[in-house]
């Protein structure tokens, strides 16, 4: 998939107001996930795929002083994004692809993704740039759902009709090993306010019946989580 079709598909999901669902949709995980990242004072925190900036905002905002930068191919996500800001925190947001970050050397003390790894076209040259641009030491705390542990998410790449990487929890486990990650783990994250009720559920071509539904949120997120030797 190239990277003009990534960032079209997006920025006709910017101009549908899809970006403010994702904020309804994974908000709950990622406010789960942030308290546990370890951030302090001072920290530089790169977002990759960040959207409309939801995620980046309030990763700037868990201690003072911390700054994020948040990165998009879209260009409608990232437009949307600087008319959300708020200028009393210290966050920024830029269009380009995860496979060539224009951002310094040993930067970064944390890199967050929410949903966006996997639309990459070449995962080890981005796994390569998370490397490059974090300090020493530094944290690699990536979510996703679509992972074929989870069993629902199959057929998510023909429903939005782009290709997507789809590996089991060991194979993004080897992946962030095979990059240069050390401490590597995994860990479930199932969003606490449950799959809803059956009687509000529509089927539709991401969940086709309501067991569906159920079997996707009680596998839960996939939140891996490494280090940069050093």
């Amino acid at each position: 998939m190239s990277h003009s079709r990534i960032a079209n598909t997006f920025d006709t999901w910017a101009t549908a107001g899809k970006g403010e669902g994702m904020e309804k949709g994974h908000g709950d995980v990622v406010f789960q996930v942030i308290p546990q990242l370890g951030i302090r004072p001072g920290d530089q925190i790169l977002d990759l795929g960040c959207g409309i900036g939801w995620a980046t905002r309030a990763l700037a905002k868990v201690a003072a002083g911390a700054g994020a930068v948040g990165v998009d191919i879209s260009p409608e996500m990232i437009a949307k994004a600087e008319a959300l800001h708020s200028y009393t925190i210290r966050a920024r947001y830029e269009v380009m692809p995860f496979e060539a970050l224009d951002l310094k050397d040993n930067h970064f003390s944390h890199v967050f993704s929410m949903e966006a790894l996997y639309y990459a076209p070449d995962i080890d040259q981005s796994l390569a740039e998370v490397l490059r641009v974090l300090k020493p030491g530094g944290r690699a705390d990536i979510i996703i759902d679509f992972y074929s542990d989870n069993e629902s998410t199959q057929g998510w790449s023909d429903t939005i009709d782009a290709p997507m990487t789809w590996m089991s929890e060991a194979e993004w486990i080897t992946k962030f090993e095979n990059s240069g990650f050390e401490d590597v783990g995994t860990t479930r994250v199932v969003d606490s306010r449950g799959p809803g009720e059956e009687v509000d559920f529509t089927p539709g071509n991401v969940y086709p019946d309501w067991a569906s539904r159920v079997r996707f949120h009680e596998a839960g997120s996939l939140w891996i989580h490494a280090k940069k030797p050093g």
